[in-house]
């Protein structure tokens, strides 16, 4: 046997053995994680808030808010999380939160004009239909939501929050309608594509010129 046949012999012989090693790195699990977002969902005259928790030299932003600004899921390890939503230039929290962060949970802070709020986001695997949350944030108004000419929620006042479900999973569009502080009418289209998801929020919120732009974001699914 000449000296590079042999030393091939050995090569492929090493591979061989490695070979089960490196299949067993290649499976390792990737770390289980939950999900959670925050958002601020009032003027900027009201202040700046954040997700905080505990640290060692004091409160330590988790997540930030920028208002009317909606934002993804961020990843987090699982495990139990002591959350508190502060606001600048304010020493107390305003709302702590003992959340149970498991694998593939899902959940929403909301700061709101009644206050935050904790929205478990989870999606409900046994669920036969999909569901939508109307959320109106736009100072002064009061909205209207309707889909193929039916109505699916009237009159929801700044600040409130409307719940419907029984929709098919496809792409449903919504229209929004609204009188405007001024008196203005307004109306816009809204979309939820329930094929990605089997929930979805429409957030009735100014954008940053102050017009009526309704957004549409799902929920409970980690959108990257």
């Amino acid at each position: 046997m000449s000296r590079i046949s042999f030393t091939l012999a050995i090569n492929i012989a090493f591979l061989l053995v490695k070979a089960p090693a490196i299949q067993a790195q290649s499976a390792t699990p990737a770390p289980k994680v939950g999900y959670l977002r925050f958002w601020d969902m009032v003027p900027a005259a009201s202040g700046t808030f954040d997700l905080t928790k505990a640290g060692a030299n004091g409160p330590e932003i988790v997540l930030a808010g920028t208002p009317f600004q909606y934002s993804v899921y961020r990843q987090f390890p699982i495990g139990r999380y002591k959350l508190q939503v502060t606001k600048k230039g304010v020493p107390t929290p305003l709302q702590v939160y003992d959340i149970d962060l498991r694998a593939d949970t899902f959940f929403t802070i909301i700061v709101g004009p009644q206050g935050p709020m904790l929205v478990d986001d989870t999606n409900d695997p046994k669920s036969a239909s999909a569901s939508l949350t109307i959320r109106n944030f736009f100072p002064g108004t009061t909205v209207s939501v309707s889909q193929a000419e039916k109505t699916v929620a009237s009159n929801i006042a700044y600040g409130q929050s409307v719940a419907a479900s029984g929709f098919p999973f496809r792409d449903v569009e919504f229209t929004v309608t609204s009188l405007l502080p001024n008196g203005r009418p307004v109306s816009s289209g809204a979309e939820a594509d329930f094929r990605q998801g089997k929930r979805a929020t429409i957030l009735v919120i100014p954008d940053t010129y102050g017009r009526f732009r309704p957004r549409t974001t799902l929920d409970g699914r980690n959108q990257f």
